[in-house]
């Protein structure tokens, strides 16, 4: 067997799952979900991490009755500690990230945006993550009425946790066009 050899997060995952939900399968939207992380470049030592914190922080009774998808704040939460700790770790040029950062979807850009210049670079990931919602917005209004139902139908069974929903058709939209994400701690 190959050493290198990917392994897909469903398989890594399923074992953790079924046994904190105490169930015997997963359903095909989680199955989903975990494809989703897996093409969204989370990396699957987080994905577990924030899959263990979401489900023992629920009374065992209840577990079984919540979706994994659920847990998508906590992983997205320990992602962003992730992506901290190794932009601390390795030093990061905050500022020439900044603009590089800027000047790949400066294109994008409505003509009077006007960029604000941060003091920080909590602020430069902070109006990173704005610009990148405007981006996914303005693509989004721009897709013929037609494309965004095909869109909203290939997510529609995620419409009750709408944060994942959103992210889902926002990251659609942004791989549509090959825009990767903004964040400062993602090359």
């Amino acid at each position: 067997m190959e050493k290198n050899r990917k392994v897909s997060y469903y398989k890594e995952l399923k074992g953790l799952i079924l046994s904190l939900k105490d169930v015997f399968f997963l359903s095909p939207r989680e199955i989903w979900f975990l494809k989703f992380l897996e093409e969204s470049g989370y990396p699957l030592d987080i994905v577990r991490e924030g899959i263990k914190k979401f489900y023992t922080s629920l009374p065992p009774e209840k577990r079984s009755k919540v979706p994994v998808f659920f847990a998508f704040k906590d992983i997205k939460r320990s992602y962003e500690a992730f992506l901290h700790k190794k932009a601390r770790d390795i030093k990061i040029d905050w500022k020439e990230r900044f603009r590089r950062k800027i000047e790949e979807v400066k294109k994008y850009l409505p003509k009077d945006f006007t960029l604000r210049v941060p003091p920080s670079e909590d602020e430069a990931e902070k109006i990173l993550n704005e610009i990148e919602d405007l981006i996914a917005k303005s693509l989004w209004d721009s897709l013929t009425k037609e494309r965004k139902h095909i869109i909203i139908k290939k997510y529609a069974q995620f419409r009750k946790d709408r944060q994942v929903f959103k992210l889902m058709i926002k990251n659609e939209v942004l791989k549509m066009w090959n825009i990767k994400s903004l964040s400062l701690y993602v090359d």
